[in-house]
């Protein structure tokens, strides 16, 4: 039998009985055996009036592929039978881990948020309808009334624009949508997946959370651009950078160039870096092991488009030496946390925490060690659920998608 028969759970019943209805009618016209299929039950299928042209949708999950495959049942030189595929017909398009089409350009992913009301999803679900737009996927959220505040609505919609009445042009629909948000004051982004964030990775000398962000970029695992690499050392950075062909900037922080004052030689160099990400036209940076407070202006500027891995399992041991912190305690689990970052050190809205086991016989070195593998995961996942705008802000919180 061909491969494709484990694949598929409606061709190999109606297989299995067309080999015992050639067998017992050996000599019998195709057509005969064709209209017998007509009233005949496969355990339970449904009833199949042709077998000539079997269609069949299935899924491989490990490689996320969506095929489709245009199959007939034929016999073989053996006398049984086999499918025969339509290779011409064959298509396969690539999903996320989502389940979602990735490499549809004329897909846009609608973010909004407003007071808790009714008709919000009939408003936006009829105003995408009458512009032609098909809806993809929707996911929402609305907020309890336990934190004392009035509940907030939130949802995350994704549609297909290859129909838009207008064309490539969504300067109409976009002020629909602007009109329908003033009716329930709401906030709304429109990001289109063909246009690609730009991303730049801060770091200092800690070095494996760069190396996995490269390497996954390279994979093709993160939708983005990697604009740059910037860090307050010449290495190992650049030379990260180089292997990945990924522009480098050196921003040293120099205490001899501002009479000793290492505090403003701090500010300087985030003044430079700051012109640096603007100039590069940057929408998200990425704080890899970028051991530097950031100034409450920099988190201001930056506040929900820039991320901080933390090498803790916030709120525990916050700020420095985490790990040897969670020694002297004698903790059973470490972890790791990806957070956008603000004013107040480690305390941003939390995207993504891993934890790990550890025990009475695990030194520091250990800690780290493994604490690393948590700090990759979170990093690539936190960057990864924001370029594929699935983060919406509430209050200190995060709502993931």
């Amino acid at each position: 039998f061909s491969p494709f028969l484990p694949c598929s759970p409606l061709v190999s019943p109606i297989v299995l009985v067309t080999t015992k209805l050639i067998l017992d009618m050996s000599g019998s016209s195709s057509s005969a055996l064709a209209s017998m299929l007509k009233t005949r039950k496969c355990h339970g299928l449904r009833r199949h009036h042709s077998l000539h042209s079997v269609s069949t949708h299935f899924r491989i999950p490990r490689q996320r592929q969506l095929a489709t495959c245009n199959a007939a049942v034929v016999p073989n030189s053996s006398g049984g039978p086999t499918l025969n595929v339509d290779k011409e017909k064959n298509s396969t398009q690539q999903l996320d881990d989502d389940g979602e089409l990735r490499n549809n350009t004329n897909v846009a992913d609608v973010l909004v948020s407003c007071p808790d009301q009714k008709g919000v999803i009939a408003a936006l679900a009829q105003l995408f309808y009458g512009y032609g737009c098909n809806i993809i996927s929707s996911d929402q959220h609305t907020t309890s009334h336990d934190d004392g505040n009035v509940p907030m609505f939130y949802q995350r919609i994704t549609v297909d624009l290859s129909e838009l009445h207008q064309g490539r042009d969504t300067s109409a629909l976009e002020t629909a949508i602007d009109a329908t948000a003033s009716r329930f004051n709401m906030n709304w982004q429109m990001h289109k997946r063909s246009e690609k964030k730009r991303v730049a990775i801060l770091v200092s000398k800690v070095d494996h959370c760069l190396w996995d962000l490269l390497i996954r970029h390279a994979n093709g695992e993160l939708d983005c651009e990697i604009a740059l690499v910037a860090s307050n050392h010449l290495e190992p950075g650049r030379h990260i950078a180089e292997k990945f062909h990924v522009p480098f900037h050196h921003i040293p922080i120099s205490p001899n160039d501002s009479n000793g004052d290492l505090g403003a030689a701090k500010e300087k160099q985030e003044k430079a870096m700051r012109r640096l990400l603007n100039d590069a036209k940057v929408d998200c940076v990425v704080l890899a092991r970028y051991m530097q407070v950031m100034s409450e202006e920099f988190c201001e500027e930056w506040a929900g488009k820039c991320i901080n891995i933390h090498h803790s399992f916030l709120p525990a041991f916050e700020g420095a030496r985490p790990y040897h912190r969670a020694h002297t305690r004698g903790v059973k689990l470490i972890g790791a946390t990806a957070h956008y970052v603000s004013s107040e050190l480690d305390a941003g809205p939390i995207i993504v925490q891993e934890v790990a086991h550890v025990s009475h016989r695990d030194d520091v070195s250990d800690l780290k060690r493994k604490g690393r593998d948590l700090e990759r995961y979170c990093l690539a996942r936190a960057l990864r659920l924001h370029v594929d705008n699935r983060l919406l802000l509430h209050g200190n919180k995060t709502i993931v998608y």
